[in-house]
């Protein structure tokens, strides 16, 4: 009886030897956490910003006073297809995070099958949109067919941590792309309205993206109310007085949020970038610890709270 329980605890301690350390999944769960939620809050801010958008042009229409064109999109830029397009990426850097923060905790059930499932759909997609003819090679086949084999299988922690460090050398790469993509729509141009005119650069090297539509938007809205508020030469009602000057403040409330959004939005972004590249070494190395990780999470702390005040949630 002994002998027979003593080679049980050995089995057990041998099945969980050669698996993550305890600061390992700390820091890699804590990535993992960061990056769901900087997708989540993002393509909650940017739903919201449309719904702003739209309300800001249907504003500027009604002060122009003249017949809008019948093509007149009321979203400056901002679509719903575009719009979706983000979400896609968004969608995808989340299920990255998800299928680390599996492979990082204590389960072996088929969640680990069903957020690596999960993951390359939404992976695949968001790469499609950058290259249709995009298809996953046999690299990437073969290590989610052995990542959706670890729950069936021996030996668990030591195949997850296998397969995790196969998942992040692979994808680390491509995931830190589609995140820059992510930081292009939160940094406003160097030559933005939205920046203070000393401080624009003519030179530019960041294309129009979700917080410069917004930004052309307000400003816009800025100017007509203005105009409306200052006109001498034609006499105002109460009620238009009272439109433009509300107009007027939601436009600068607009250009307030557009640069903090900006500034944490772009930060936290940088900072996933960073710890994305140091998750590779945090698997490979036992003894390894970056503050990357941590400095990433406290940014995506800040983003939730700025987000949640933003969107009202």
């Amino acid at each position: 009886m002994i002998i027979r329980t003593m080679s049980t605890l050995s089995l057990i301690a041998l099945l969980s030897s050669c698996g993550l350390t305890p600061i390992q999944k700390q820091q890699i769960a804590q990535f993992a956490t960061a990056t769901e939620s900087v997708s989540t809050s993002t393509q909650a801010q940017f739903k919201a910003t449309r719904e702003k958008v739209i309300e800001i042009e249907r504003r500027r229409l009604i002060m122009r006073n003249i017949i809008p064109a019948k093509d007149l999109d009321l979203d400056g830029g901002l679509s719903a297809s575009g719009i979706a397009i983000q979400i896609v990426t968004l969608k995808a850097l989340g299920a990255y995070g998800d299928v680390l923060n599996k492979l990082a905790s204590n389960d072996q059930s088929e969640a680990i099958t069903k957020s690596a499932t999960e993951f390359l759909t939404q992976y695949e997609a968001a790469i499609k949109i950058q290259d249709n003819a995009y298809s996953l090679n046999k690299e990437k086949k073969d290590l989610f067919l052995k990542i959706v084999g670890i729950a069936g299988g021996w030996f668990v922690e030591q195949e997850k941590k296998k397969y995790m460090k196969s998942l992040v050398s692979i994808y680390a790469p491509e995931i830190s792309k589609l995140a820059a993509l992510l930081k292009n729509d939160l940094t406003l141009k160097e030559d933005s309205l939205c920046i203070e005119k000393q401080e624009r650069k003519l030179s530019t090297t960041i294309k129009v993206g979700v917080i410069d539509h917004y930004c052309t938007s307000a400003k816009s809205l800025i100017n007509i109310s203005s105009s409306v508020l200052n006109n001498k030469d034609k006499e105002i009602s109460f009620q238009e007085r009272e439109f433009a000057y509300n107009s007027y403040g939601l436009a600068l409330a607009a250009v307030e949020e557009i640069r903090l959004m900006s500034t944490k939005g772009a930060k936290a972004v940088e900072g996933l970038i960073m710890a994305n590249n140091k998750v590779n070494k945090v698997i490979s190395d036992d003894g390894y610890t970056t503050d990357d990780i941590k400095a990433f999470a406290q940014q995506v702390e800040e983003l939730q709270t700025l987000v949640s005040i933003l969107t009202d949630k």
